[in-house]
């Protein structure tokens, strides 16, 4: 999703959920997946810009992990100047500077131009729907791309907005060499770009919308449609 916008805007003061892709996410190994979770904490009474990282050995715990499992793939080095300084700086204390900081590296690395706005930035009040209108106003948008789970709540409230409502549609997708016993879907985008480097993105299997769109998601779990499948960003 993040590719086929020309802006992105990160929903960081909606209420955190716990059990989420934005504080967890999985890696394969060669017994098959497994999950890299930060043990945020079960509070629901917090917005996901307010949700901080805890102390204790999650980092130094999570870069082993990776270590041990990819060192002898083919682009690890590369992927790992890219995410193990945002593990290693305790500077960065809230969840969203990681994430966001992370994704943006991410996509500098895989060549995505995207813009990044905060929702928290914007200020733009109001019902659900009615949030998302204002912040695609706000920003001078005319398309919004929105995942296809968000058909469950969003009806008709684009039509008079001015605002064309576009759904991003993910898959089937070709597989590429992992080194878990069967191939996973849903991995988090580091095990792609080990793998497969910067090619993970094929720019050129993109479809070509037009300027001035955001792509907005209601969490910070994020995905990039390429030509190998749809890879969650953590």
């Amino acid at each position: 999703m993040i590719s086929e916008v020309d802006v992105f805007v990160f929903y960081d003061d909606v209420q955190y959920t716990k059990r989420d892709w934005r504080s967890r996410n999985r890696i394969m190994t060669p017994q098959g997946p497994i999950w890299l979770t930060i043990p945020v904490g079960k509070n629901r009474n917090r917005t996901i810009e307010e949700v901080l990282l805890p102390e204790g050995e999650w980092r130094t715990n999570h870069l082993e992990t990776i270590r041990r499992v990819y060192s002898k793939q083919p682009h690890f080095e590369a992927v790992m100047n890219i995410i193990e300084p945002w593990f290693k700086n305790k500077e960065i204390n809230t969840l969203s500077e990681f994430n966001q900081g992370l994704i943006q590296d991410i996509c500098s690395f895989l060549g995505i131009n995207t813009r990044f706005i905060q929702s928290s930035k914007l200020g733009i009040e109001g019902g659900r729907v009615e949030r998302l209108i204002g912040i695609c106003k706000s920003i001078g948008a005319d398309e919004y791309l929105s995942g296809p789970a968000a058909m469950n709540y969003i009806g008709d409230e684009f039509n008079d907005s001015g605002i064309e409502m576009l759904w991003m549609e993910y898959g089937p997708f070709p597989k590429y060499a992992q080194i878990g016993p069967e191939s996973g879907d849903e991995m988090s985008i580091i095990d792609t770009m080990i793998m497969l480097g910067e090619s993970a993105l094929d720019t050129t299997n993109v479809i070509p919308f037009h300027q001035k769109m955001i792509g907005l998601r209601t969490s910070e779990h994020l995905s990039i449609r390429g030509k190998f499948g749809q890879y969650t960003l953590q």
